[in-house]
């Protein structure tokens, strides 16, 4: 991708969302982030222009991962769109099944350093490692 990628990023908690951007920023990943909190926002960012990729958290609330995935595939099917949860010991089978339902992969928050190579390969970005 020669271009700064657009990203769309749903999550609640100002901390989750400073060690995201701080990962990709790290990862000298080019990038404008669109940050939005609640269902209602994430809703209306998908009807403007296409983001080049959509990060989730899963458990938000009054919104979840499985409704983001489902809306995003509604909106704009060929967008990427990855998990990045704290998963919960419950929530593992609703994370496999997004994953069943077109979700292009899941990252743990206390893994958030295999959050930028994941980026990188669903972007095309060269130098994935």
């Amino acid at each position: 991708m020669d271009t700064m990628a657009r990203i769309l990023i749903l999550e609640d908690r100002a901390s989750d969302e400073a060690l995201i951007e701080f990962e990709l920023r790290e990862a000298g990943i080019a990038f404008i982030p669109k940050w939005v909190k609640t269902g209602k926002e994430y809703v209306q960012a998908l009807q403007g222009p296409p983001p080049d990729l959509i990060l989730s958290d899963y458990n938000l609330p009054q919104y979840n991962g499985a409704l983001a995935l489902a809306e995003a595939r509604k909106q704009c099917p060929d967008v990427p769109f990855i998990l990045v949860t704290g998963l919960m010991d419950n929530d593992e089978d609703r994370v496999a099944e997004s994953l069943v339902q077109g979700a292009d992969g899941y990252i743990l928050k206390h893994h958030l350093h295999r959050l930028a190579p994941a980026v990188k390969k669903v972007l095309g970005i060269n130098g994935v490692s």
